[in-house]
């Protein structure tokens, strides 16, 4: 099951897959939600996805990557693009 946010009755929308790693991932009635696709307004940056999941984590510490390449959170999207956010690991 996907989660969608919608932009209903706009035609430059896009649609892109978000995949959410480790701790990112959220426990639904339905079982865990590793992906999600969003309907987004078009040529919209990686950080409007990130203020529309509401992570519960600082975007510095997110490896973000779209299309299996790292980006930086001002990355614009495109339709299609699959966007991983996984947490940074650190230790001590």
């Amino acid at each position: 099951m996907s989660w969608i946010a919608s932009s209903i009755g706009k035609l430059d929308a896009l649609l892109v897959k978000v995949r959410l790693h480790t701790i990112l991932q959220r426990q639904t009635a339905a079982g865990i939600q590793r992906e999600l696709e969003l309907d987004l307004p078009d040529d919209s940056p990686v950080d409007y996805v990130l203020d529309l999941l509401r992570l519960e984590v600082d975007p510095a510490e997110l490896i973000i990557a779209v299309n299996g390449r790292m980006v930086e959170e001002g990355q614009r999207l495109s339709a299609g693009d699959v966007v991983d956010l996984i947490p940074a690991i650190s230790g001590g």
